[in-house]
């Protein structure tokens, strides 16, 4: 099997040199250790980095990384397919999570897309801190359609997946957000 090998694009060397998208200090260090030539694998003996999975997403989503290879190595499902997009009205087979979306209206309704929105930015305010993904949070704030946010889905659903109060609450609350997104 084998496993992605990322690179800084330029928006990502711009974060390290100038730290200008409040980047938490985990996120950064990883973003500073992505170097174009080390796997999964080497990312993942990173100290106090609990879920390398998210944190790839979400550098990744920000465009702050990018897949630049691959090497061949023992890894699991889970990180092979880190960087494996979900597509709207599909299950995500990889991660167990159902991710069927709503069928859009036909007509934008501004009052549910900001509902979706809110949710999305308040949970992660709520389970990661103010300050714990704030590049997630901005690339949820610059969404202009429902189709932008839940190419963003994943991305959340691993950022706050791995917190304690997304084992309390987590099933309702997903499928509260697949209602509105």
């Amino acid at each position: 099997m084998t496993t992605a090998i990322f690179g800084k694009t330029p928006k990502g060397i711009q974060e390290v040199e100038t730290k200008a998208n409040g980047l938490s200090m985990i996120e950064r260090w990883v973003l500073i250790s992505v170097d174009g030539k080390r796997t999964f694998e080497d990312l993942k003996a990173l100290p106090r980095v609990n879920d390398l999975n998210a944190v790839l997403t979400l550098l990744e989503t920000g465009g702050y990384i990018r897949k630049v290879g691959s090497s061949s190595a023992s890894v699991t499902n889970a990180a092979a397919n880190t960087a494996t997009p979900t597509t709207p009205n599909t299950a995500n087979a990889a991660s167990g999570s159902a991710t069927r979306f709503r069928e859009l209206p036909a007509r934008f309704d501004p009052a549910t897309f900001n509902m979706a929105k809110n949710f999305m930015v308040n949970t992660l305010n709520a389970f990661k801190g103010f300050y714990g993904a704030t590049s997630l949070v901005r690339s949820i704030d610059h969404c202009q359609t429902h189709e932008e946010l839940r190419a963003l889905f994943d991305a959340w659903h691993e950022s706050i997946s791995g917190t304690r109060q997304w084992q309390k609450q987590g099933a309702d609350l997903q499928k509260k957000l697949l209602d509105v997104i």
